[in-house]
């Protein structure tokens, strides 16, 4: 194949066109055009890439959306038969490509966090044949700059960047959609090369192949959804129900209606209203409660047409709001197009209680709609990989199919954006940095389960010296006892009620110090312990040992309440965790004997401050560890409660359900396998 290069616009051709690659997201269109003789019969690979995100149509089909989230000045290319697509005579490649800038003049143009600004403005990169049709050459592309289809609305999701307003009749004046092209239409150019010239230096993202398999595309239908007809300068509101939980891209349908506004309102749940005016979530399909959350809005330009968003969104139910003016307007049902990473349940255990079983689908149903690109904290929200939430999510995906490759994708990005500081930042690919010290710790137990599952440590050998630099990172901050300092930025545990208005950082940290942060370094360097031999570092795990060794009798001498019985949440603060307790245990702070002890307190001592989901499956690994594990049971009732809600996935937190999918509540997965 022909080597991948940029090709696009110059800046000046954007501006020209009135579109501010620096300042705003720009919207441009690629295509190309195939005459084949015949329909294909064999393979035809064609590899693509774009600046930011782009959108790829066969023949006016969507069939792909990409690129793989990647570390910054890095572009993955993705890889498709595109066989399947074509057809005898005409056919179309286009590729629909939104880029958003660095710095923007409004809120709206900021784009999905996950995604890095480029301010030089929308370019492809493709190669393949099709037909004589060398796709890597600029002579084989066009380009239209749409500055009118499509506005952003700035109620949409600051992490996933604005939602759409789709003017109807602008997107269908897209030349690319008339047959031949229409006019409008610019040549694309030869833009820098992607990877480092002869002295190594970078002047564009260098294009890498793609690290985990392409997502899955599987269409599927509104269990009920008739043909609507809205009447001239009328109205019609109405809420279709998946009946599940998806994360999809929506497709509608019109015929007439121009002059219309059609607004789709995406949500996980109805809501409901208390008597004192506050809103919650209840039974989720509750329909005496109302619809609330991010919305596209579309104008039909009065043709037949399809609406598509260009990114994927979350929902069970869509609210569908109609309003036309002089002319009638037909709403068509279409499928929409369920998409997440192609996990495979081949470790299914057998169930004999169906009510476990009930919980561990779920479970699974949660994993897969946070799993992407990367996986994520909640696809509803944020669409974000974090450092805690994903260690969990690696070792449940481990548990379900023994599929390594996303969570080796996820590590490498961790690694990738390691701070002068020593952490990792506490979630990635993010155009936002964020540090949340602990989660580096979690970074260094990723690795070591890696290991343990896959037994490959050639993947590993790069990102030792990372995890040392982590270690020492933290070693290096010392209160006058010798226990570890608070490292500042923010130091979140849990979401536990009692630390709402903190947003989930103990009142520990108020006194510099925190005996959970001191105990689960602990952990993590124990972690890292185990493994420094398997890289020619049996001497530095014999340092790390020692200053674990030391710090765990600190922990003890200055963190213990022998009156009570239980660890404080810092020297001489009398306040009590399961967090503290359940980590004393897991490091060995604390003799196993004593430790049944601690555990039992933890569990039947009401004035403890409690784990919630994220934190819940180290407390079953130390019950687990104090022969407690049978004591698991009762606490399957705070998900069990969830389904009873009529929930298809799991929700956040269980007292403050925000999202109603969240990977890191996909704990049954682990514990039933």
């Amino acid at each position: 194949m022909s080597e991948m290069n940029w090709i696009g616009l110059a800046i000046c051709d954007y501006e020209r066109a009135g579109a501010r690659p620096s300042r705003e997201t720009v919207h441009a269109w690629f295509g190309a055009e195939a005459v084949l003789s015949e329909a294909p019969d064999t393979e035809i690979p064609v590899k693509l890439t774009a600046r930011s995100q782009y959108k790829l149509y066969f023949n006016g089909v969507s069939v792909l959306f990409g690129p793989c989230r990647a570390p910054e000045r890095t572009a993955y290319y993705d890889e498709i038969d595109a066989a399947p697509y074509l057809r005898k005579g005409r056919n179309t490649i286009v590729l629909e490509v939104l880029s958003y800038p660095d710095h923007p003049a409004e809120r709206k143009h900021t784009g999905p966090n996950y995604a890095f600004p480029d301010d030089l403005g929308p370019a492809v990169s493709v190669s393949g044949t099709i037909s004589g049709l060398d796709l890597s050459l600029p002579e084989s592309w066009q380009v239209y700059i749409d500055t009118e289809s499509m506005d952003l609305n700035e109620y949409g999701m600051f992490f996933l960047g604005g939602t759409e307003i789709v003017n109807g009749g602008a997107r269908n004046r897209n030349p690319f959609f008339s047959d031949p092209f229409g006019s409008g239409l610019q040549k694309a150019k030869a833009l820098e090369l992607g990877g480092p010239d002869a002295y190594g230096v970078i002047y564009a993202s260098e294009i890498r192949p793609r690290p985990i398999p392409l997502l899955y595309r599987k269409e599927k239908v509104f269990p009920e959804w008739p043909q609507q007809t809205v009447d001239a300068r009328s109205s019609l509101s109405f809420v279709l129900d998946a009946a599940e939980l998806t994360t999809a891209f929506f497709r509608i349908g019109f015929r007439g209606g121009a002059g219309s506004t059609v607004k789709m309102t995406y949500a996980e749940s109805y809501y409901q209203k208390a008597p004192d005016g506050s809103v919650y979530k209840g039974v989720r399909d509750d329909a005496s409660g109302f619809i609330d959350g991010i919305y596209d809005t579309y104008f039909p330009s009065g043709g037949e047409e399809v609406y598509e968003p260009f990114r994927f969104r979350t929902f069970r139910f869509v609210k569908i709001e109609a309003e036309t003016g002089d002319e009638p307007l037909v709403i068509l049902p279409e499928a929409y197009i369920e998409t997440a990473y192609p996990l495979t349940n081949s470790l299914r255990p057998v169930f004999t209680d169906p009510k476990k079983e009930k919980l561990y689908d779920v479970a699974l149903r949660t994993l897969q709609l946070c799993m992407h690109d990367t996986y994520e904290d909640c696809p509803y929200y944020e669409q974000l990989l974090y450092c805690s939430d994903s260690r969990l999510e690696m070792l449940f995906t481990y548990k379900v199919s023994g599929d390594p490759r996303l969570a080796l994708h996820c590590i490498r990005l961790f690694a990738a954006s390691q701070t002068p500081q020593g952490f990792v930042r506490s979630r990635y690919p993010s155009h936002e940095p964020q540090i949340i010290p602990c989660f580096s710790l979690y970074y260094v137990m990723m690795l070591e389960d890696y290991i343990n599952e896959t037994g490959d440590t050639a993947s590993i050998a790069p990102l030792i010296p990372g995890a040392e630099r982590i270690i020492e990172t933290f070693l290096s901050k010392r209160t006058e006892e010798g226990l570890l300092a608070s490292q500042g930025y923010w130091e979140f545990c849990d979401w536990a009620p009692e630390w709402d208005s903190r947003h989930g950082v103990p009142n520990a940290y108020d006194t510099g110090v925190s005996t959970v942060e001191n105990l689960l370094f602990i952990y993590a360097a124990q972690s890292l312990i185990r493994i420094l031999p398997l890289f020619h570092r049996p001497e530095l795990a014999n340092h790390y040992y020692r200053e674990v060794r030391d710090l765990m009798r600190l922990v003890n001498a200055y963190c213990y309440d022998p009156e009570r019985g239980l660890y404080m949440d810092a020297p001489g603060f009398p306040e009590y965790t399961q967090h503290a307790q359940m980590y004393a245990v897991l490091t060995g702070c604390i003799d196993p004997v004593s430790g049944k002890a601690l555990m039992e307190k933890a569990l039947d001592d009401p004035s403890l401050i409690q784990c919630t989901f994220v934190q819940r499956f180290y407390l079953f690994r130390a019950l687990e560890m104090t022969g407690l594990y049978d004591r698991t049971e009762k606490l399957w009732q705070t998900w069990q409660d969830f389904i009873d809600l009529h929930c298809t996935t799991f929700p956040e937190a269980p007292d403050r359900p925000r999202s109603d999918c969240h990977g890191w509540s996909a704990l049954p997965l682990y514990e039933f396998s």
